[in-house]
């Protein structure tokens, strides 16, 4: 059977597709920005495909998605963001999210996910991307370091108590 792997941006319609692969994607690390008491609770990991619209519709002029389909099925998905900075003169360009389902993984859809960043930020003017991964994913590292990617500096994050607000 002949393999189609298609990537393109991820719009719209493809909320529901999105809102899946990013939901299935929470359950394994956890969702971004919160600390592990809450990154992984239901109501923090589940994504509506109401919810990923909103989100599709907000990061639209900082942040773009892409999602791999193969054979139609949607397979994967990465987003890269592109904004300036005081650095230089060229965009800071970064891999925010690189997902690709078991049954498709080390089959080059991540790599081909990542091709295709690195091709829009290129098209953008950056001079490099920027990847930010767990310090104990291991596969993870390895794969970006397969793909060329080194790692220069140490990220450091800080979560501040969220006010819940009860109407």
């Amino acid at each position: 059977m002949t393999r189609e792997l298609t990537i393109r941006e991820a719009g719209l319609q493809d909320a529901a597709a999105v809102a899946t692969l990013f939901s299935e994607f929470n359950e394994i690390l956890g969702a971004d920005g919160l600390p592990e008491t809450e990154a992984f609770l239901r109501q923090n990991v589940l994504m509506s495909p109401a919810q990923m619209a909103r989100r599709l519709k907000e990061m639209a002029t900082v942040e773009t998605a892409f999602i791999a389909a193969v054979n139609g099925e949607p397979a994967g998905l990465a987003c890269l963001r592109l904004v300036p900075y005081i650095g230089q003169d060229a965009p800071y360009a970064e891999l925010t999210q690189l997902y690709v389902r078991k049954h498709f993984q080390r089959q080059g859809v991540g790599a081909a996910l990542i091709r295709q960043v690195e091709h829009q930020a290129v098209e953008a003017g950056a001079t490099c991307v920027h990847i930010i991964t767990g310090r104990d994913n291991k596969d993870a590292q390895a794969f970006y370091r397969a793909q060329g990617y080194s790692m220069p500096g140490v990220e450091l994050e800080k979560h501040f108590v969220r006010e819940v607000i009860h109407a």
